[in-house]
């Protein structure tokens, strides 16, 4: 864990994959100090489970693109703005993206809305990855974030 004067206490940080119904399907354990994006999402184990045809959505700043070509895996991250506006597609894109992020930010709220992670005893820290971890398990019990109707 790393201690966080911007929040005043000890921050993790996790990867998870989560599908299109918002339900997570992959959760590394959490990494505490200054682990990079790149490192996180490489010692997570992520890579190895996904397969030719999945898609990852990530941060502009996540560089991931060469890791996940070898393994024909597609990267969705924003579009960057180059010029004074974006054109359509770039405009499209960036709504379709948004909309997704949106439903992993929820996915990721269900989690943290369990009392148990909002303050963790020093003498339970040990045990933080396993919480979290079936913290998100204990979330695809819930309705599904993403309804798809036909």
């Amino acid at each position: 864990l790393t201690f966080s004067s911007y929040k005043n206490h000890n921050t993790a940080r996790a990867l998870a994959g989560i599908t299109p119904s918002g339900a997570f399907s992959f959760v590394s354990p959490l990494y505490g100090g200054s682990i990079s994006d790149r490192e996180l999402f490489v010692q997570s184990g992520l890579l190895e489970k996904l397969e030719q045809g999945d898609a990852v959505m990530a941060d502009k700043g996540l560089n991931i693109a060469d890791l996940l070509e070898t393994k024909g895996v597609s990267l969705n991250i924003p579009p960057r703005k180059n010029s004074g506006q974006f054109d359509s597609i770039e405009l499209i894109e960036t709504r379709r993206i948004a909309l997704l992020r949106v439903h992993i930010e929820r996915a990721f709220g269900r989690v943290k809305s369990f009392k148990i992670l909002s303050s963790i005893p020093n003498n339970m820290a040990g045990y933080a990855s396993d919480l979290f971890i079936t913290c998100a398990i204990l979330t695809n019990f819930q309705p599904p974030l993403i309804i798809d109707i036909k």
